[in-house]
């Protein structure tokens, strides 16, 4: 994985952690209290019709409909309880 960050950095290209999210979503509150726990740092996409849009979170992840939706350097994880069980696998030292 740092191999690859390297390449990618080096390229130019910089990585992003970034959760889709809806207003009033408990499973996005729940998903962002595990990235704060964990250290990671993370832009939030509010999909509230205004600045952000349903179909702009379907561009990164056409086959989800459902919130949160993560991407951990520029790896979509998936939803909130994807997210749990990628941190923990994570914790073991088992790469996803």
């Amino acid at each position: 994985m740092l191999i690859e960050f390297l390449r990618l950095t080096l390229k130019g290209l910089t990585m992003k952690n970034i959760i889709w999210t809806k207003p009033n979503c408990s499973y996005c509150s729940r998903a962002k209290k595990m990235l704060d726990e964990d250290g990671v740092k993370y832009e939030v996409r509010l999909v509230d019709e205004i600045k952000w849009k349903n179909d702009d979170m379907l561009s990164m992840a056409p086959d989800e409909l459902t919130y949160p939706q993560v991407f951990l350097a520029d790896k979509h994880v998936g939803g909130c309880d994807d997210l749990e069980a990628y941190l923990m696998l994570r914790e073991m030292g088992i790469e996803t």
